[in-house]
């Protein structure tokens, strides 16, 4: 039976982003955003901050002091080749590490579903003007943990099924669209209709992920830890397996296409 992740394990999750993002923005990062300074790269493309950290409760999550006090330890280091980089980085914030995972180990991934999400592993955003009026974006965490929201056949359709019933009755909303890098996925893709993949965006040449679990959730478990062979494979290369991409289909071609898998 699976177990929620314990403290000692957040607190290595923690390390493992905080790592790959310090050797991941110096080797990868840097050389695709020519001109990027390494503290754009690392707030920009990296988890550092919002997820491993958890600085997201700051009202500007990029410029509270912690932040930049790491940020401008990273552009000091900067000449620094990546493993050294990573090393005397990860040795600059190491107890700071630690302290802000046993603070947020009560709502750390896998552990807790973020408290404002509204439909079990889902939760969406009001109609914005980036967007047609009729559209909610809607974003995914695992409100399930430690099992995986793919566990259970009816678990996502009952998901997404309550999340349409709500936009469209607060916003009269219906369409609904998100980027991810579940939306590479086939065992996603399976869940939306034939107009989900007609809608999709291109594959990126390079790809260059951002700063949040919409690219790096791929090298997260169900139950919140960072899986070790995927971030071998991140270091290795370079490259993610999956693109965070993004699509969008109507409420009533999805719920004719869950209609099919009932």
């Amino acid at each position: 039976m699976l177990e929620v992740k314990s403290l000692e394990e957040h607190k290595v999750y923690t390390e493992r982003l905080a790592r790959i993002s310090f050797f991941y923005a110096r080797k990868y990062l840097m050389p695709l955003l020519p001109g990027a300074s390494i503290s754009e790269c690392i707030k920009g493309h990296t988890p550092l901050l919002y997820h491993a950290l958890f600085h997201s409760e700051a009202r500007d999550k990029w410029d509270d002091p912690e932040s930049v006090r790491i940020l401008n330890k990273a552009e000091e280091l900067v000449a620094l080749p990546p493993e050294e980089f990573e090393e005397e980085m990860w040795s600059y914030i190491e107890d700071y590490s630690h302290e802000r995972a046993e603070q947020n180990y009560p709502r750390g991934v896998g552990v807790a579903a973020p408290a404002s999400w509204h439909c079990g592993s889902l939760t969406y955003d009001p109609p914005s003007p980036k967007r047609p009026p009729t559209w909610v974006a809607f974003h995914i965490a695992n409100g399930v943990g430690p099992h995986s929201i793919f566990e259970s056949p009816d678990y996502l359709p009952k998901c997404l099924e309550l999340l349409m019933a709500e936009c469209r009755v607060r916003f009269g909303a219906d369409t609904l669209t998100t980027s991810t890098w579940l939306n590479d996925r086939p065992r996603w893709q399976a869940l939306f209709p034939k107009s989900w993949m007609e809608n999709m965006s291109p594959l990126a040449d390079p790809f260059i992920p951002g700063w949040s679990v919409a690219a790096w959730g791929q090298i997260i478990d169900s139950r919140g830890c960072v899986v070790p062979e995927r971030e071998q494979e991140l270091r290795a290369t370079g490259k993610f397996r999956y693109q965070t991409r993004s699509s969008h289909c109507t409420f009533a071609e999805l719920e004719a296409h869950l209609a099919t898998l009932k």
